[in-house]
Order: structure tokens, then sequence, then C-alpha cells
């Protein structure tokens, strides 16, 4: 007579063979992290300094090149956003958003604490027009007080920076936004959003202990451990005192195809809309 499984039995089985991995993946993440830079920048600019291709099949974890993720972003946008103000990309890497958004927009400008991050996006920008990209720590503060005199209100748009500070520096770099939109300007935000182990969500995206996509060890090696950002870290971060919460929800982030030559991986993520009192 055959003996039946139980479903109990199936999901402890399945719980000490994911607890087992992560045990034995742990050594190889520890050893690719404990070389991050400590500082933000060492790590950013080590990181986007060997960045070779961009796209599918690039070296850049979150750059897709087929600009999906951004329909889910326009409803939003174009609801909230007064189309006369100029944008602001904060965090714009390799400019793939920055490109994408001028099309919305009269002007945009993309920042980045990184100058080989700004250097790449401006050579990837060759023949936009009214585009334009700098280098800005918004984590110093008062950093944006040269650019609120030049442009305040704009509106501006963040994908996939907070979930990466610290809760000191998301403060610092809100206050730093707030200095931007004036009584006109918005902030959109989306941001990776995973609540399980760290361990978990490097499983997520094809680690395993004997082998890691080579975009996700890169950033391993290089930049900060990522953390998650949803509602409960945006309302501390964005004090109801001084923003008002327009529009918020669940959205997908996505990086590059990791376990598979062409759908990009999709993780979990948060989007706001933000106005300031």
């Amino acid at each position: 007579m055959a003996i039946k499984s139980r479903p109990g039995l199936q999901r402890r089985s399945k719980q000490v063979r994911d607890s087992l991995g992560r045990l034995l993946l742990l050594p190889r993440v520890l050893r690719l992290s404990a070389h991050t830079p400590k500082n933000l920048l060492v790590g950013w600019n080590h990181y986007w300094s060997g960045v070779r291709s961009t796209g599918v099949g690039g070296d850049v974890l979150w750059d897709t090149g087929d600009l999906d993720e951004v329909l889910n972003y326009l409803p939003q946008l174009r609801r909230h956003f007064d189309p006369r103000l100029p944008m602001i990309d904060v965090g714009c890497g390799n400019g793939r958003f920055t490109r994408r958004l001028a099309a919305e927009f009269p002007s945009i400008m993309g920042l980045d604490l990184s100058p080989n991050a700004v250097a790449l996006a401006r050579r990837e920008s060759v023949g936009f027009r009214d585009i334009d990209f700098r280098v800005l720590d918004l984590t110093v503060p008062g950093s944006t007080a040269v650019l609120a005199e030049e442009f305040e209100p704009v509106n501006i748009f963040v994908r996939g920076v907070f979930h990466i500070l610290n809760p000191a520096d998301r403060t610092v770099m809100a206050r730093n936004l707030l200095a931007l939109v004036g009584a006109r300007g918005r902030v959109f935000l989306a941001e990776t959003n995973f609540r399980g182990s760290s361990l978990g969500y490097l499983e997520s995206l094809g680690a395993k202990p004997r082998s890691i996509p080579e975009p996700l060890e890169r950033a391993i090696r290089d930049l900060p451990q990522p953390g998650h950002f949803g509602a409960e870290e945006r309302s501390v971060t964005f004090p109801s005192a001084e923003w008002e919460l327009l529009d918020d929800g669940s959205t997908v982030i996505e990086t590059i195809p990791l376990r598979g030559p062409t759908e990009p991986e999709q993780i979990p993520g948060y989007y706001a809309v933000l106005a300031p009192r």
C-alpha cells in the first residue's frame, strides 16, 4: 500500500531545505560583502567604474533597458504632477529613467552622488534635448539649497534610493527634497519592499550557495546591503507635519533577467506620491 505524504511534513521538509540553503549561501555573501566600502561615494563610484554595458545582458542589476517599469508609474505621475514644472530624477545612475521621463516634462535633470554614474549618463544621453545631469549627494544637509534657488519649484522622481539608506540619511534626503518642491511640486518614489530576510531576497534573485549571478555579485561586493521601504518607513521619513500623502500602494521593481534569458526579475515594491504641506 502506498504511503501518502502529508502536507505538513512536506512543508517542514521544504523549510529545512530552505534553511540549509541559506546557511550554505551565507559564507559566500559574507566574503563578498566584506569588501564593500563603508563610504557610500567610494562604493558607488567603484561600482559605476566597472560597468561595461547596460540594458538586458549588461552589468547594471536594475537596468532592464526595456523601460516597462516606467509604464507602471506614468498614471500616478500624470494624475498628480504639474507637467509644466521641470523634473529632477534623484539617484539617476546611468540615466535610464531620466531619459524616459524627458518626454513627460519640459526639462529634466538627473542627480547622482557618483561622478562615474553621471559621466556614463551623459554619454548614454547624447542627442537628448532639455536633459542634464549633475553630481550631488542628497544625504548631505542643505545640499539642495543652490538648486532650490535655481529651479524651485520642481517635481521629483526617486526610484530605488531610500531602501539602501540608513534612517538618518533618509531623513536628511527628505528634508533636502522639501527644499526643492516648493508649493506646487510633488515627489514620486518607488522602492524595494521585500519583507523577508536579506538572504531570502538574494535567493529570490537567483543566488545559490555555489553560484551568484554576476550582476548581483557585483552589487553585493560594492554597494550597501539593501533594506526595505514601505508605508511604515515612509511615514517616518516623510512626517505628516511636513508632507501630505496623495497616493500609495504596492508596485513591482524590476531587475535584469538573472534566472533566465529574457524575463526580468520582479521584486515586491512600494510607491508613494507626496506633496509638501
